[in-house]
């Protein structure tokens, strides 16, 4: 009988950076690719529009000068608000609401060939890897989403052999529903 493979991460403590991390990848992950590049092409525009207006009508106003600059200025912000921003905004607000609510949940989390289990103190949920409408992986978190629901492991608990063999995993049982973006 062939011995069943399995990777079991013993108990952790999630932090309020995990956390803040961890909504971060919620936030990327809900992000699409088109409203992303659609805002970052808004805020090129308003760039463009800004140094065409300098150019053509910019004259020798003190009042002109300012609102091309202020155009060029929101511009930039446009385009760099999903990058700097937005992860900034997100981490605090996060961090904020996992102080006040002072919580810190620990979790055992074990992988094997038909799914994974989460221990927590709340109790025991097993997912098999069927159930899993998406997997999202960036550089700080593994995300798992299942309906309406979200779970997810902080790759920091996770050792060198212990990530390939996760990944591995997930690779083999979710194929094309298991999405890297930033993973190094």
């Amino acid at each position: 009988m062939e011995k069943q493979e399995k990777y079991v991460l013993e108990s952790y403590l999630i932090t309020g950076s995990d956390y803040a991390d961890f909504q971060v990848a919620v936030r990327r992950m809900k992000t699409g690719r088109r409203e992303l590049f659609l805002f970052r092409i808004a805020g090129m525009a308003l760039i463009l529009a800004s140094l065409l207006g300098r150019v053509y009508f910019g004259g020798r106003s003190q009042y002109n000068h300012t609102v091309y600059f202020l155009m060029i200025c929101l511009g930039i912000g446009i385009c760099l608000y999903y990058d700097y921003c937005m992860p900034y905004v997100v981490r605090r607000r996060a961090q904020r609401y996992f102080a006040s609510r002072r919580c810190l949940v620990a979790s055992h989390t074990e992988f094997d060939d038909t799914g994974i289990c989460f221990v927590t103190e709340e109790g025991r949920e097993r997912i098999p890897y069927g159930m899993l409408r998406r997997v999202y992986e960036d550089k700080r978190v593994i995300l798992f989403e299942k309906e309406q629901e979200l779970r997810f492991v902080p790759k920091r608990v996770l050792t060198l052999d212990e990530y390939k063999g996760v990944q591995k995993f997930l690779k083999r049982a979710l194929r094309e529903k298991y999405l890297q973006e930033g993973v190094c």
